[in-house]
């Protein structure tokens, strides 16, 4: 049988391991033994956020939204062919600037809506631009080749939230929770030659005209985020000329080396016929 002194020893050496102080032990002879036990429990702290490229705003918090609470749009950066210059278009009554942009219908694709936002609020029958903005999707190993290619891919994301609001169904004033907005952005491109179609957007969107302008000037008139999405198109489309032109001059430094010429000396076909040689990238 332990005695006394046993058991005020062994309280002590479990509020040390518990890291409890003396005065949380002794709470009464009755139940020295028992330790007293936190009453709440700390939450595991989060890892710190990773810090983004150059391009981004800061990460944000791992985040769980429900389908209530997010809505999933698209926009479209476009670029005329040869002249470089941006589609912006323009709200006339309320007198702001915007790049073509909307929210994804049920059943669409990201894709799909991207278009069709493109050609309803710009009025320009826009194709996807291939592109070589630097990514972290893979490729799919049933496609090696992939590797070598171009991507129509989206090149950023943009998150807007809206506000708790309140409005009148009947008689009755409901309140609906506000919610987060992911934009999918795709470069987008038109030729030199085309036309701008008119009303083709919704009828709300009747007041909106495009303009075509030098990427400079189409940063300082658009807002915030969207200047910033700009910036690191422009960026893309810049490095996407600039492997093009390689690649065009490596099929063509290959396909001169590769061409079958005459030996002076005997007149015999030579040269190489390397059909698997890749641009050097």
């Amino acid at each position: 049988m332990s005695n006394k002194s046993d058991d005020e020893g062994l309280a002590s050496s479990v509020a040390r391991a518990l890291g409890l102080n003396r005065s949380q032990t002794q709470s009464g002879s009755s139940n020295r033994t028992h330790a007293r036990r936190p009453t709440s429990l700390v939450p595991p702290r989060q890892p710190p956020l990773p810090k983004l490229s150059e391009w981004s705003t800061p990460a944000v918090p791992d985040s769980v939204w429900s389908s209530m609470d997010f809505m999933l749009g698209v926009g479209m950066v476009i670029i005329q062919e040869n002249t470089h210059k941006i589609v912006v278009v323009y709200e006339k009554e309320k007198k702001y600037c915007f790049f073509p942009r909307g929210r994804k219908d049920v059943g669409e694709s990201l894709e799909q809506a991207a278009l069709r936002e493109a050609y309803e609020e710009s009025g320009y029958r826009a194709s996807f631009m291939p592109h070589w903005a630097p990514h972290l999707a893979p490729f799919p190993p049933s496609d090696p080749e992939a590797n070598y290619r171009a991507t129509t891919e989206a090149i950023a994301i943009t998150l807007l939230h809206w506000s708790p609001r309140t409005r009148r169904v009947g008689t009755r004033l409901v309140e609906k929770p506000g919610g987060e907005y992911l934009i999918h952005w795709y470069l987008g491109m038109i030729p030199e030659d085309m036309d701008r179609e008119v009303g083709t957007g919704m009828p709300d969107e009747q007041n909106f005209e495009s303009h075509l302008l030098p990427v400079d000037e189409a940063i300082k008139v658009l807002p915030g985020q969207e200047a910033k999405v700009l910036q690191f198109a422009w960026a893309v489309y810049r490095r996407t000329l600039e492997i093009n032109q390689q690649i065009r001059e490596e099929e063509v430094k290959q396909a001169s080396s590769a061409a079958p010429t005459l030996d002076d000396d005997t007149g015999a076909i030579r040269g190489s016929t390397n059909d698997d040689a890749r641009p050097n990238l």
